[in-house]
């Protein structure tokens, strides 16, 4: 019998089957097996003499190229520098578009997804506020972005586009012009929000915010004729928005201030024509000219100011009040990275760069040396004290193309000024960043600012006598009235320029107007306010003429209430009959600062109101090795002087409150008070226990130390989470072993932020010789997110150099669990650290 299958079967075998299986093959298509690929039919021979012309083609240009080469008898260097620009070229294209990708990616989400993707064991009724506020206020932005892409689109053209102009022809790049402006249709994300509610005035509401821009904009723009855009552009930083002063009528409050705190970091791709310009160097030119016209414009101490109420003065929210002067002394660096080497001896050629918010200033150049001395004094004016940083650069010079960067980085070192307010002035070394070896030495000064005569003369004569400011002048430009017009046939744009001792500045220009209205503030630092004047002239963008002008002297300003000329009009001299300025002047003196009063420690970088506390996990227990230890006892000769110098010399480094067994203030003034016989008894038992530390010594094991004894390091720690940067101060070590060898060892302290051991890791003090009693007081940063803190560990090593061709040079050492230690404050303590084995 012959096996038939029924209909409903072969329905079933038809259903499993896919499609293409269920249908016949066309005699014409040739059957392939599944395991074999199909052969390509051979190329006819048309078709693959048009493919030789192609390759042919491809390769010709470079054929040519090295034929020209050898013709003109080029050298093989142009070959080798072509290919390796080329190459280095290509590298950083690709390294850039990952970063620009990475950063347009945490743009595009929220963060609260990013943190919940990253940490999956939360539970679920964790609350995100920051972030629900964020998103709050995304969804505003969203809806009013156009409206704020055409606002933004007329900035640029009245006060950006000619700033870019005047820059670039320090370049010999004239002719920019805007041609299209779009900020396209995503906003800017805000990735966090912090109101302050803390020490700050009754009169004013104070927010910043996080923000990152990684939009599809359009701009379009042509130099000398040359056409090309801006794509991909990205800007992220921290945005401060303050709104004063608060009245009882709507909006509730009279003005708006905005700007950033510290430069934003900017990055973009260049289109077009001037594509040729996207390149290691010769990007950096137009990178920095775009970054310098958004520091003119919105980087303290400029602002973006406006007037929503007419029942608020202009003066009120556009007038700028700093919070006074940091005076910064680059003296000297020392152990410089080696970055020229010429038949194998290592040089450098450094200077540094000083910033602060928008203002910045380099030293001269110190040719062949890794140790240079500066000696170069700067000032910058300071609009937030509790915010602001101040950035040191240290570059290695290398000639080159003019505007292009060609320097080598030798590191960087960040300055809380908020720590050198509440100190009054530091002298200080500075560990540098992101390098393997270097340190700067700076000092640095605040002055505060008053509105007294009498501490001109008391504070003026030392700071004038060097060159330096003595005070503070604030010019704020209101309008003029009946200005006469340059040409008969048009009315003017006039501008301002204000001018004091070796310094001037400009307003922009009010287009075709006689009655311009600029409601401007330029701040200026003055040497001597008792002989410098104050010069104002009024000038018409389109001829350069002068349309009048004025003189104030300085001096006359100090018998002033206040020190202060507010809202006065100014008639104008070679002007009209009827033509005025209406400016208001505010002169302040610059007083040193005196160290601050108070518990917060030195460390204390939060602005405002205190850091949020951080994540961390259970306290140690009692077993854990890691505890907080009294201040051991000195064995070496003078032990409790040495103690005592350490303690001193440590508190200045981390703060003022934090005790680390010197004398009080009391203890101090007790001393004073004591009689010739109790200092003498003091003395006496200061010599006894220096006796007693003698033997201990000479008790001790060979290579070891006695019974009960153990090393221990003294550290503090304390994490900005304003910065995200973990700040380690390493103040001394105690009771090293082989203070009984004739030739006492010569350690340093190595740290090592766990689980990464590379170089980037790595920080090292200085070497102390010839002690077991090392006090070092050297200040350390790493960059840790939040989330991560609780999970990692800090590495302290201690290591002889001596011992440094020795099997192991290593000492002692421990291991200090982050998230064992409360680190929104000051954390001073001592660890006990392992022998080596």
């Amino acid at each position: 019998m012959t096996d038939t299958k029924s209909s409903d079967d072969v329905i079933a075998v038809s259903r499993e089957m896919p499609p293409s299986a269920s249908k016949t093959p066309s005699p014409e298509k040739e059957i392939v097996p599944a395991n074999q690929k199909k052969r390509k039919p051979p190329p006819t021979l048309g078709k693959s003499l048009v493919g030789l012309c192609k390759i042919a083609a491809k390769h010709l240009p470079l054929v040519v190229g090295v034929y020209a080469m050898g013709y003109f008898n080029f050298s093989i260097a142009w070959i080798l520098g072509i290919v390796g620009i080329t190459a280095a070229t290509d590298q950083w294209r690709k390294e850039r578009n990952y970063r620009m990708s990475t950063a347009r990616a945490s743009a595009l989400y929220s963060d609260k997804d990013v943190i919940m993707a990253r940490v999956s064991d939360l539970p679920s009724w964790v609350f995100f506020p920051d972030f629900d506020r964020a998103e709050w206020l995304n969804k505003i932005l969203k809806q009013v972005w156009p409206n704020v892409g055409h606002y933004v689109r007329n900035i640029i053209l009245e006060a950006v586009q000619p700033g870019i102009r005047e820059s670039l022809k320090a370049y010999k790049l004239g002719g920019f012009k805007m041609d299209k402006i779009s900020l396209g249709t995503m906003p800017f994300r805000v990735g966090g929000v912090k109101v302050y509610d803390k020490n700050v005035s009754r009169n004013e509401i104070v927010m910043d915010m996080d923000i990152c821009y990684a939009g599809d904009c359009d701009i379009r723009f042509s130099i000398k004729g040359l056409k090309g855009g801006i794509k991909d552009f990205q800007m992220s930083g921290m945005l401060r928005v303050i709104m004063k002063p608060l009245i009882s009528q709507i909006p509730l409050f009279g003005g708006i201030q905005i700007f950033f705190l510290n430069s934003p970091s900017v990055d973009f791709n260049l289109i077009g024509v001037v594509d040729v310009l996207d390149m290691p160097g010769l990007n950096g030119i137009l990178r920095r000219v775009i970054i310098e016209q958004i520091g003119a414009f919105l980087v303290l101490p400029n602002k973006l100011s406006f007037t929503l109420s007419d029942v608020v003065s202009p003066i009120v929210v556009k007038i700028p009040e700093p919070s006074g002067v940091l005076r910064v002394r680059v003296i000297e660096a020392k152990q410089l990275m080696k970055m020229d080497r010429v038949l194998g001896i290592g040089k450098s050629d450094p200077y540094a760069i000083i910033t602060v918010g928008s203002q910045e200033f380099r030293t001269k150049t110190i040719y062949n040396t890794v140790n240079p001395k500066w000696d170069f004094y700067c000032e910058a004016k300071v609009e937030s004290l509790r915010a602001q940083n101040c950035f040191i650069q240290v570059w290695d010079y290398d000639a080159g193309f003019p505007g292009i960067q060609n320097d080598d980085y030798l590191g960087r070192a960040t300055i809380d000024i908020y720590s050198i307010a509440k100190a009054g002035k530091k002298d200080m070394w500075v560990t540098l960043e992101d390098v393997k070896s270097g340190m700067i030495h700076l000092e640095l000064t605040w002055f505060s600012l008053m509105d007294d005569p009498v501490m001109l003369k008391m504070h003026a004569a030392e700071t004038q006598s060097m060159g330096l400011s003595s005070a503070l002048l604030i010019v704020y430009v209101d309008s003029a009235t009946s200005l006469p017009s340059a040409r008969t046939s048009s009315k003017p744009d006039p501008y301002v320029i204000v001018t004091a001792g070796n310094r001037s500045e400009q307003t922009s220009a009010r287009m075709r107007t006689c009655d311009p209205t600029w409601e401007q503030a330029l701040v200026f630092l003055v040497c001597n306010p008792e002989s410098d004047d104050l010069y104002l002239k009024v000038m018409d963008q389109k001829t350069g003429g002068e349309l009048g002008g004025e003189k104030i002297t300085l001096v006359s300003l100090l018998t002033l209430p206040n020190m202060e000329l507010s809202h006065q009009p100014l008639s104008l001299k070679n002007s009209g009959p009827e033509s005025k300025l209406i400016v208001s002047i505010r002169l302040k003196v610059m007083v040193p600062g005196q160290p601050m009063e108070g518990n917060e420690s030195i460390l204390d970088t939060g602005d405002f109101a205190s850091d949020p506390p951080l994540p961390s996990t259970p306290p140690p227990s009692s077993s854990d090795s890691m505890k907080a230890k009294p201040e051991p006892k000195s064995d070496a000769p003078g032990g409790n002087d040495m103690q005592t110098s350490a303690s001193g010399s440590s508190s200045s480094a981390a703060g003022d409150t934090i005790s680390l067994g010197g004398r009080s203030e009391q203890t101090s003034l007790l001393d004073k008070s004591m009689s010739s016989s109790t200092n003498t008894l003091v003395s006496a038992a200061k010599l006894s226990l220096d006796r007693e530390s003698n033997s201990s010594i000479r008790r001790r094991q060979k290579g070891g130390l006695p019974p009960g004894v153990v090393s221990q390091v003294q550290l503090t720690l304390r994490y900005s989470s304003q910065r995200q940067r973990l700040i380690i101060v390493v103040h001394k070590v105690s009771q090293l072993p082989g203070g009984d060898q004739p030739d006492p060892p010569d350690p340093y302290v190595k740290l090592y932020l766990l689980p990464d051991r590379s170089t980037n890791s790595k920080r090292k003090t200085e070497i102390v010789k010839d002690t077991v009693n090392p006090v070092f007081d050297e200040t350390f940063e790493y960059t840790v997110v939040p989330i991560d803190l609780p999970s990692r560990e800090l590495e302290v090593s201690v290591i002889n150099r001596k011992g440094r061709f020795a099997r192991s040079p290593l000492m002692c050492s421990c291991v200090v669990i982050l998230g064992h230690h409360d680190l929104t404050q000051a954390v001073t303590q001592w660890f006990e650290m392992k022998p080596s084995e």
